[in-house]
C-alpha cells in the first residue's frame, strides 16, 4: 500500500484514516479538534490546529484554521507521506473542519508536493442531513469541482448506504462506508502485485487511471451465475449504480480498467464494447486477466466521470422547496423580540419604605391634641 497515502481532515476522515491505517497505508490526519483525533489510534501522524477546539459545523472556520496555519499543516503533509505517487484527501463534505479546510488544502498541496499526484475522497451525506449539512455539501463540493490539476475524486456516498441498510444506524453507516471505499482501493492494488501470461493490470496502469481529473468509481461484480455475455454486461452495470460511490449518471468516461479473476472459460463471456456502451468507450483501457479457480469477479475501475448532478441536486432540492421559509428563519434570528401588554404592572410591584426625616419638635407637634 506504500504508493497511495491516505489524508483525513475532520473527524470523518480521520475516522477513514484510521481504517486505511489498519490496512497498511500511510496515513496523517488534520483536525481542529484535539477530542476527535486522539481517538484514531492507529494513525501515527497527526497535527491538531492551535487555538482551534472544533468548527461546529462551520466551514469558515475550517477556512480559517487553513488560512492562519497554511505552511505549518502543508509542511506536516509534506513530511508525513513518503515517497507516495498518489495523496488522498478525506474528508466529510457536511461538516465544518473536513469541509472548510480540504478543498484550499488540497489547492495548496498540489502547489507544494511535486511530483505527487493530489485526490480525494469527500462522503456525500444521506437523504436525511438538515439545511446546515446540505448547504455545506454543496458549497463544498463546488470548490472541489473547479480545483485544477486535481486526481481522481471518489465521491463516497452515504445515500447508498442508507438504500442497503436503511435500518442502519450513523455510525454503522459510515463505518460500512468507510471500510469499503478502502477495500475497494486496496483490492486494485493488490491486483498489480500478481502476475499473469494474458494481461497485466500493473501499478502504472492505477495510477494512470486514478491520476485523471474528475468522479472516479471502483466496482466489483460476481458473475458466478452469468450465462451469457448480456448477462456479464448487465451485472457489471449494476454494480456501478450499486457500489459505495455515486452511481454513474452520464456518457464520458475518460480512462477505465478492467480486471478478470476468474476461471479461463468464463472469461469468454466479457465483451468490453458491450460493457462500455452505456456510458462510452474511455479514452484509455487498462485490463488485467488472471485465470484460477476463484469466483469469477470483473472489478471496473471508472475515471473522468463528471460528477453527478442529479445526486448532487437531490442534497438542493428541499431547500429550493423550503427556500422562503429558509431566508425567514434567518431573518428572523436577527429581528425576533416579545413585546409585553402588561408593562403598566410594573408600578406593582413592592417598593422598600422611604424614610423622611424631621425634626423632634415636629414629630411632637403631630401628636399633639
Amino acid at each position: 500500500m506504500e504508493s497511495i497515502g491516505i489524508l483525513g481532515v475532520g473527524q470523518a476522515g480521520g475516522n477513514l484514516a484510521e481504517i486505511a491505517s489498519s490496512m497498511g497505508f500511510q496515513t496523517a490526519l488534520i483536525n481542529t479538534n484535539k477530542r476527535d483525533g486522539i481517538v484514531n489510534t492507529k494513525v501515527e501522524r497527526k497535527y491538531f490546529v492551535p487555538g482551534y477546539n472544533g468548527a461546529g459545523q462551520d466551514r469558515s472556520i475550517g477556512l480559517k484554521a487553513v488560512n492562519d496555519n497554511y505552511r505549518e499543516i502543508v509542511d506536516f503533509v509534506k513530511n508525513s507521506f513518503k515517497k507516495i505517487k498518489l495523496l488522498l484527501v478525506a474528508f466529510s463534505t457536511d461538516g465544518g473542519t473536513g469541509s472548510g479546510m480540504s478543498p484550499l488544502l488540497i489547492d495548496l498541496l498540489l502547489e507544494h508536493m511535486s511530483g505527487v499526484n493530489i485526490g480525494a475522497i469527500p462522503i456525500v451525506p444521506d437523504r436525511n442531513v438538515l439545511t446546515g449539512n446540505r448547504i455545506n455539501a454543496t458549497e463544498c463540493i463546488e470548490e472541489l469541482s473547479k480545483i485544477n490539476s486535481l486526481s481522481s475524486v471518489f465521491l463516497v456516498d452515504n445515500d447508498q448506504m442508507r438504500k442497503l441498510n436503511p435500518q442502519s444506524s450513523k455510525h454503522q453507516i459510515y463505518l460500512s462506508s468507510n471500510q469499503q471505499v478502502m477495500e475497494a482501493i486496496k483490492s486494485v492494488l493488490q491486483v498489480t502485485k500478481k502476475s499473469s501470461f494474458y494481461g497485466n493490470f500493473d501499478e502504472t496502469d492505477l495510477m494512470n487511471i486514478l491520476g485523471t481529473r474528475g468522479v472516479t468509481i471502483i466496482s466489483s461484480a460476481s458473475i458466478t451465475d452469468a450465462k451469457t455475455t448480456s448477462d456479464v454486461t448487465s451485472k457489471i452495470q449494476q454494480s456501478w449504480a450499486t457500489s459505495v460511490f455515486c452511481p454513474v449518471e452520464s456518457t464520458g468516461v475518460i480512462r477505465s480498467g478492467l480486471i478478470y479473476e476468474g476461471p479461463e472459460k468464463m472469461a469468454k463471456l466479457i465483451n468490453v464494447p458491450s460493457i462500455f456502451e452505456r456510458i462510452g468507450e474511455p479514452l484509455e483501457l487498462f485490463e488485467g486477466t488472471y485465470f484460477s479457480e476463484s469466483d469469477p469477479t470483473v472489478t471496473t475501475i471508472l475515471a473522468g466521470l463528471a460528477f453527478p448532478s442529479r445526486r448532487l441536486h437531490a442534497l438542493e432540492e428541499s431547500l429550493e422547496k423550503n427556500k422562503d421559509r429558509l431566508q425567514n428563519l434567518v431573518k428572523k434570528e436577527h429581528t425576533q423580540k416579545y413585546e409585553s401588554k402588561i408593562a403598566w404592572a410594573s408600578t406593582l410591584k413592592a417598593k422598600p419604605q422611604e424614610r423622611k426625616s424631621s425634626t423632634v419638635t415636629s414629630k411632637l407637634d403631630k401628636y399633639q391634641k
